[in-house]
């Protein structure tokens, strides 16, 4: 039985591949038939060649799908940006489909800069001095100032109230 495996009593698979080398059907070079290689080694008991490659077939063909959708699927997303019409109605459900994302990602974008201007004016309060008023630093450790009187100046709330309140400024 040693003369039939070879005489390092090697395994069927380790034959073939040597056999496949020696034809020239593949290179010597492990990093260009690493995924032959990976293949033909390794086989778990119970499973034969022909299962391996088989699985090995299936998991490639699953890629190459994986890769055709995504490119198709960035074809789509480009004409949606580009009102280009639709090729079929699966195309047609997918271009509304991002049409509604892209709306709604404007809405947000709009919302978002909308609250953020209403929490600063709620934070922030318009006054108008009745007297000058030297540089002082406000509750959120900026900077105001030194203002001239009748300016009308937009400064930290609780500050306004403040000078308000000390009869330095009105609403």
């Amino acid at each position: 039985m040693s003369t039939i495996m070879g005489k390092d009593n090697d395994s069927p698979i380790i034959i073939f591949r040597k056999e496949c080398i020696k034809i020239g059907i593949l290179d010597n070079n492990r990093e260009e038939n690493s995924d032959i290689f990976s293949l033909l080694e390794n086989i778990p008991e119970g499973i034969t060649l022909e299962d391996k490659i088989k699985k090995f077939k299936s998991d490639r063909a699953k890629l190459q799908f994986e890769s055709f959708c995504r490119k198709k699927f960035e074809r789509i997303l480009q004409r949606s940006f580009e009102n280009s019409e639709p090729e079929n109605d699966l195309e047609f459900k997918i271009y509304k489909s991002i049409q509604e994302l892209f709306n709604e990602y404007k809405a947000n974008i709009l919302n978002n800069n909308i609250k953020q201007k209403e929490e600063r004016e709620k934070v922030f309060k318009e006054v108008r001095l009745s007297q000058d008023v030297p540089e002082f630093i406000g509750e959120d450790m900026k900077s105001y100032g030194p203002y001239k009187k009748g300016e009308i100046v937009s400064i930290p709330l609780r500050n306004a109230e403040i000078l308000i309140r000390e009869k330095i400024a009105e609403n």
